[in-house]
């Protein structure tokens, strides 16, 4: 383990900073698809699973804190099945990864430099993330810590700005197509939160672990409140068919302000989405190389960086042939694939535990 310490509230900035940019960059498009006008409903029923999730990833952290996911999976479920499940664990932080690394380069490719081969992305970020890690956990959340004080004023400031071009009318009729639009809306956004299962990796480096369980609920309702505004603005700007028809809505939504002569607002996007990419592909990036470390039993993470951002680059570019293949897996695939490995199975990680603790008097 990292001889190294973070702050409660720097660990649960990296989750707010990871989950949010994707969510913001990547789900929205596929919440509206689902929910249409209803998506802000959505958010209100994932309310349940997101608290959840915050409270089995943290109540595991308190039991085994100083072991990591990988690490108290094998405690917990036996030498070789423990491996099989931390196994599975790794390839989820491997494709989450490489997901968020096509999802920030397609952004750049289709919506600011079409031109640009997306390898141009793709090496650019690794090389920073690389960089990153290699200096370790508390670099890595100070530097999200900086980054984080700079987004939030920026997605307020963005959200004052649109405000005048918002029509709540656009919002009604609520529930026009029932409750099952709804419920699969709020099922995409559940299987977004599950990804806070990477800071089963980080909550070992915490220096104060007894609040860890009313932070990792904080930090749930947190995100619930930050998507609201971005969800149900693009639909109250463009109204819910065109909102349905946007690849980037939310950047859309920035780069139609005009305040006077002040025009092209988009630039704030790009420095949101930018700076919470790097922050979320970091993040899980350095989940994979100390996660292979543990399973492995190596000294240090550090030999595996370099061979696992070729690996992340390679597997980024034949994930998906577009965006739009992107989406459909995103719609479809992803949240029973996220759901079950990063809320299911840390719920009977969690139960087996309970169950051996009782056992044992």
């Amino acid at each position: 383990m990292e001889g190294i310490r973070i702050s409660s509230i720097q660990a649960l900035m990296l989750a707010v900073a990871s989950i949010t940019v994707t969510g913001h960059l990547l789900f929205i498009p596929v919440i509206i698809n689902h929910a249409g006008r209803d998506s802000w409903i959505s958010l209100l029923f994932a309310i349940i699973p997101a608290v959840l999730i915050g409270f089995v990833i943290a109540l595991l952290a308190q039991r085994y804190p100083e072991q990591s996911l990988i690490e108290y999976s094998q405690t917990i479920l036996g030498k070789w099945i423990g491996k099989i499940v931390a196994i599975i664990f790794l390839f989820y932080f491997f494709h989450e990864a490489s997901l968020s690394l096509r999802g920030f380069s397609e952004f750049y490719n289709s919506a600011i430099t079409p031109r640009t081969p997306l390898m141009i992305y793709l090496v650019a970020m690794l090389i920073l993330a690389t960089y990153a890690i290699r200096n370790r956990l508390e670099i890595l959340a100070r530097t999200n810590q900086t980054f984080l004080i700079l987004m939030i004023p920026i997605g307020i400031l963005a959200s004052f700005l649109t405000h005048k071009d918002k029509d709540y009318q656009n919002l009604l009729p609520i529930l026009e197509d029932g409750f099952s639009p709804v419920v699969m809306g709020a099922f995409n956004i559940t299987s977004l939160y599950s990804s806070f299962i990477v800071m089963a990796m980080v909550f070992p480096f915490v220096s104060n672990k007894k609040k860890l369980k009313r932070f990792s609920i904080l930090t749930m309702l947190i995100l619930i409140v930050m998507f609201l505004g971005p969800v149900s603005g693009v639909v109250t700007v463009f109204g819910e068919e065109r909102a349905m028809g946007l690849y980037f809505p939310t950047f859309q939504t920035l780069r139609d302000i005009e305040i006077g002569a002040l025009q092209r607002l988009d630039i704030l996007g790009v420095l949101l989405w930018s700076l919470g990419s790097f922050s979320k592909i970091a993040l899980f990036f350095y989940a994979i190389v100390l996660g292979l470390a543990q399973l492995f039993h190596l000294d240090d993470y550090k030999i595996l960086t370099i061979p696992t951002a070729a690996l992340l680059a390679i597997f980024s570019l034949i994930t998906s042939d577009d965006l739009i293949g992107i989406y459909r897996f995103l719609m479809h695939i992803y949240p029973y694939f996220a759901t079950l490995i990063a809320l299911v199975i840390p719920l009977l990680l969690l139960l087996i535990s309970q169950f051996k603790q009782l056992k044992r008097g």
